[in-house]
């Protein structure tokens, strides 16, 4: 994945902006988000399989969160959709939801592995 591939998946200034500049914990924040996820996409198919939009309401709110940590947009707006289908109670509709969630956090776990490596956070040259 490109750099700018990656900034649609992770906003580097926002995540950078939000813990006030500091990489160091910028990085310890999107460890702990990478070893949520996947609990929460767990607790969502299970939710999901037993019928119970409720509890997908839940797991998809504590997903979008985990999202704006890292200022991870797309996940974000991801997680937004399967809560707001949960709490409407459309399954069909929370099931589709999921797999497209399933398939951006894919995407932010691929950029957030290598947040380190990427460059994002540099200082950029004047």
């Amino acid at each position: 994945m490109r750099r700018e591939e990656n900034a649609e998946v992770l906003d580097p200034a926002s995540a950078l902006a939000s813990v006030g500049g500091d990489t160091q914990f910028l990085f310890e924040i999107a460890g702990l988000v990478q070893a949520a996820w996947p609990t929460l996409l767990g607790d969502i198919r299970k939710d999901l399989a037993a019928g119970d939009l409720a509890g997908v309401e839940a797991s998809a709110r504590l997903a979008k969160t985990a999202a704006e940590y890292v200022s991870a947009r797309r996940t974000h707006e991801s997680a937004l959709q399967l809560q707001t289908l949960a709490h409407r109670g459309d399954l069909p509709g929370a099931q589709r939801a999921t797999v497209h969630l399933e398939k951006e956090v894919a995407k932010l776990q691929w950029v957030l592995s290598n947040l380190k490596m990427s460059g994002a956070f540099q200082p950029q040259s004047a």
